[in-house]
């Protein structure tokens, strides 16, 4: 009789470690390409939609793996939204020549104008203003997180390499 194979096994969705840094550097390459061209197109109120944008192509193999590298997912989707956050004035001069005072955005974005707003967040049904000190510590904080997960990841393949030898 033949033994039933899970569907993981069937698609062949496992994440090997040698995967992760190909799923890093597009994580990195759909931050600033996709998402920032998005980001520059659209006006209207999506930042919902664009928070989803962040993490889908990354679904895929979340739900083909029964949810066993959610880590992994959370770490790309928080990549590709720094980004966006982190690289949107560069996205603006490259892809629509826009001129913009790098210096001084930066410290906007990291907090250094503390209450001013610059921009709402547009929720759908709510909107709230975004100051400085908000988008800094939503930065810093992705930043963290990323951290916190790639070395847990690595002691994770470490300790396992180990039982294996």
């Amino acid at each position: 009789m033949l033994k039933r194979r899970n569907r993981v096994d069937l698609i062949g969705i496992k994440l090997q470690p040698k995967h992760f840094p190909t799923l890093f550097l597009f994580g990195v390459l759909y931050g600033f390409f996709f998402v920032n061209y998005a980001d520059l197109r659209v006006t209207s109120s999506f930042h919902l939609w664009l928070i989803l944008c962040y993490f889908a192509p990354f679904i895929p193999l979340l739900l083909l793996s029964r949810l066993k590298y959610w880590k992994e997912v959370l770490t790309l989707g928080l990549l590709s939204s720094l980004m966006n956050d982190l690289f949107y004035a560069e996205a603006a001069i490259l892809f629509l020549g826009h001129e913009i005072n790098l210096i001084e955005w930066y410290k906007w974005q990291f907090g250094f104008y503390w209450t001013d707003a610059k921009w709402n967040f547009s929720g759908g049904f709510f909107t709230f203003p975004v100051t400085s000190i908000l988008m800094g510590a939503s930065i810093y904080a992705r930043i963290a997180t990323i951290l916190i997960l790639l070395i847990k990841r690595r002691k994770n393949y470490l300790s396992q390499t180990e039982k294996d030898t």
